[in-house]
């Protein structure tokens, strides 16, 4: 019975320590701010510029960071 109950404490620390591994989304956010903010699409007749809101990736056509419904989301929780 102890060899059954070290073993399910060693599966209960390993488990814990992958999930520690697990890359959170909160973590991603900043790394994302580093990512180029205009995009460009080239086409025969010439090029579009456009950005990607931070939060969702909606496609902008002004150079904004954040899309409208994304704004004022995040301009309640704060």
């Amino acid at each position: 019975m102890q060899l059954l109950r070290q073993i399910i404490a060693r599966v209960q620390t390993w488990c814990a320590a992958q999930r520690a591994l697990r890359v959170k989304p909160t973590d991603i956010l900043p790394l994302m701010a580093l990512q180029s903010a205009i995009h460009r699409d080239v086409t025969p007749t010439g090029v579009r510029v456009y950005s990607l809101c931070g939060s969702c990736g909606a496609r902008l056509d002004t150079s904004a960071t954040l899309c409208e419904d994304c704004a004022q989301r995040r301009s309640r929780l704060s």
